[in-house]
């Protein structure tokens, strides 16, 4: 997934998102408060609607972000050349081809080169 793929820059998905993630909670605490003043039960509907609106848009952020993470990963893993490295690496390390000149395994680590 590239950044920006709709030809912009990312960042105004990131604007869109944040004003989303603030808006939702108004329109719901908006109405709840007309509920509280049509059955006359104070401000509980309002800050009920608006706390719940915006924890839910929070979490469906969250997940979506988690998700994009996941993919952006696999296409990483993907991408690599190979997926063995370090220990894993079978490059014939051990063979002394492999080593410089002058270096050999079979050396005494107390004696001098």
């Amino acid at each position: 997934m590239a950044r920006g793929s709709a030809g912009g820059n990312g960042s105004d998905d990131g604007l869109a998102k944040a004003i989303e993630i603030v808006v939702t909670p108004a329109i719901f605490a908006a109405a709840g408060f007309g509920l509280d003043r049509w059955w006359d039960t104070g401000p509980w509907l309002a800050l009920s609607f608006g706390v719940t609106a915006f924890v839910v848009k929070l979490l469906v952020e969250w997940y979506r972000y988690a998700e994009r993470m996941r993919i952006h990963e696999q296409e990483m893993a993907s991408s690599r050349p190979s997926r063995r490295r370090g220990i894993d690496r079978d490059a014939g390390i051990d063979e002394p081809a492999s080593l410089p000149t002058g270096v050999s395994l079979e050396a005494d680590a107390d004696s001098p080169a």
